[in-house]
């Protein structure tokens, strides 16, 4: 079971109820890998307006799409990239020579500002005011996150700014991800999946999904089986720890594995089509140059270093490196 924080408990409250948040954040990603938050701050017209850009952006016919698309390598991804063109599976096991094939489609972008890797819009008429309403959320999203790092800091024992000073400035995307219709022979064929079991690369990831249903986060007391996360609605934010928090802490803590497949109602079915599926995901990572090795306060004798020196850069273009070959 995922627990479900206040964070105006933090932002708003008393020191005893500050520490209180603190300590069942980290409880709750050290237990499962995920929480779900209320009050964060995004109201539900805000993310209901999200998700309606999200369906107009992608209703778009694919050849329009595709003037903005991904040029996939060892970079952070950057306007569309078709379905199934990625293979999460490969982030748990990169040695497979047979991935299974994720069945969805998305956008991305980054920091407005980025000059290295810089953002790719659409220019059709229909999506004017699509670039401002993104970078607006980017804002929103990005500042959510500090917030959680601090409360982080909090309950690890950690001084102020010693997660969020390795975020600043951060280099954190959002996803906008719509999973096409499905047939439910084909998921359960083992060579496809809306998204293969996986976890994520950043520090944390800010997830908000719609009420199609699917999302299954891995059961600790038993690896390798999954229970459903099911929707309540656009405005429930699921936050996951990620690899670099996991790194950061030496695996104290370990980042969640999640999957999205058949939704918890279908399951029982044979023939049935698995409806689309829409999420948007702000996925927050260090800043490029920051370290992502291990801290010194999770060092010891007993547990010495489980993770090699790092940049949050390289280690990004490791994973792209995975995604998608």
């Amino acid at each position: 079971m995922i627990p479900t924080l206040d964070l105006s408990h933090f932002t708003t409250g008393n020191e005893q109820e500050r520490r209180q948040f603190a300590d069942r954040l980290l409880a709750g990603l050290i237990n499962t890998g995920f929480v779900k938050i209320v009050n964060h701050g995004l109201d539900k017209t805000k993310l209901n307006e999200a998700f309606a850009w999200s369906n107009k952006f992608f209703r778009q016919p694919v050849e329009e799409k595709n003037k903005i698309a991904n040029e996939p390598g060892p970079k952070p991804v950057r306007g569309y990239s078709g379905v199934s063109v990625e293979y999460a599976s490969r982030l748990v096991d990169d040695k497979t020579s047979n991935p299974i094939t994720d069945s969805k489609e998305h956008f991305d972008l980054g920091p407005a500002n980025d000059t290295e890797f810089p953002n790719q819009w659409p220019k059709s008429p229909e999506l004017e005011g699509f670039r401002p309403f993104m970078e607006a959320l980017y804002q929103s999203g990005n500042a959510i996150c500090l917030t959680l790092l601090a409360a982080l800091e909090i309950s690890l024992g950690l001084g102020p700014g010693s997660l969020e000073d390795r975020a600043i400035p951060n280099a954190a995307d959002i996803r906008l991800t719509h999973y096409p219709e499905i047939s439910i022979k084909d998921v359960r064929s083992g060579h496809t999946s809306r998204i293969a079991p996986h976890s994520d690369w950043g520090i944390i990831t800010l997830l908000f999904q719609d009420a199609t249903g699917g999302l299954e986060v891995e059961d600790r007391t038993r690896p390798g089986t999954f229970f459903p996360v099911e929707p309540v609605d656009t405005s429930e934010m699921i936050v996951n720890a990620g690899n670099t928090l996991m790194r950061w802490t030496n695996g104290r803590v370990v980042a969640g594995v999640h999957q999205v497949t058949v939704p918890e109602g279908l399951k029982k079915m044979d023939e049935a089509i698995l409806p689309e599926r829409y999420s948007v995901a702000h996925l927050f990572k260090a800043e490029r140059q920051a370290s992502i090795a291990p801290l010194r306060q999770f060092i010891t004798a007993e547990e010495p270093a489980k993770y090699p020196e790092m940049t949050a850069l390289q280690y990004h273009k490791q994973v792209q490196n995975l995604l998608f070959t």
